[in-house]
């Protein structure tokens, strides 16, 4: 597998993808992490881009309880279809978008807020695409609008082996050719599928997005913000503001 857009767009189309999101709608719903700041940072007059929606977990479900005002957006277009059926099928009045969130297809200061869901942002394969990923986000979020994303710790406590096992194999040049920085990763499912994903630590990201001019207004661990069912999917919860 390259280290390509491309790839991961194939990756997000195949039906297990598809299947396994679309049925995160209902069965995982909203996080108690994502409802706590979701609702702590979003007023439910903003206008919200969901980046990286998938089927639209957090898209409906965010609708569901009050947030009209959302447009999910994918790069993966079977994952924009089963949305799109999801919502005609319940009566849902949501608009999904196949689309990059390295060039996105709106104006600048169109939105209040835009989030990137359980690590969406660090999914993107490639430093400069990740970049670009923020620029644009920042270009289309109005002045004092936030971004909320999350990212997982490369210093944490359950990684710290593994990080030091890789680190070695990076200062040998054993690394996989494929992987462009330290802390890229390809992870199999059980299907034998790659996904991409790079593990960051604090210090870099606060670092990222300071770069790219944004504010840092919170970070925290999802698992003291939400509940013990959340264990697995361990996350960094990121707020950062567009400065006005």
């Amino acid at each position: 597998m390259r280290n390509s857009i491309e790839d991961i767009k194939n990756y997000y189309n195949l039906a297990d993808s598809v299947k396994r999101y679309g049925e995160d709608i209902d069965k995982s719903g909203l996080w108690k992490s994502e409802e706590f700041i979701f609702q702590k940072y979003l007023k439910h007059s903003d206008n919200i881009l969901d980046l990286g929606c998938g089927a639209g977990r957090t898209t409906i479900n965010l609708y569901k309880i009050g947030y009209k005002n959302i447009i999910g957006l994918d790069l993966a277009p079977n994952l924009m279809h089963y949305a799109k059926s999801y919502c005609k099928k319940n009566k849902l009045n949501i608009p999904f978008v196949v689309g990059s969130a390295t060039d996105l297809p709106y104006k600048q200061d169109k939105f209040d807020a835009v989030i990137f869901s359980y690590n969406g942002l660090m999914c993107i394969p490639g430093q400069k695409n990740r970049e670009r990923a923020l620029q644009e986000i920042y270009r289309v979020l109005k002045p004092n609008g936030v971004f909320i994303f999350t990212a997982q710790d490369r210093d944490n406590k359950r990684f710290k082996q593994s990080w030091i096992d890789e680190k070695q194999k990076w200062d040998n040049g054993e690394q996989d050719k494929n992987l462009e920085i330290f802390g890229d990763k390809f992870l199999p499912d059980e299907n034998g599928h790659f996904s991409f994903l790079h593990f960051s630590n604090i210090d870099e990201i606060i670092n990222f997005c300071k770069k790219h001019n944004f504010q840092i207004e919170e970070y925290v661990n999802n698992l003291k913000i939400g509940s013990a069912d959340e264990k697995n999917h361990e996350t960094i919860f990121y707020v950062v503001r567009k400065q006005s």
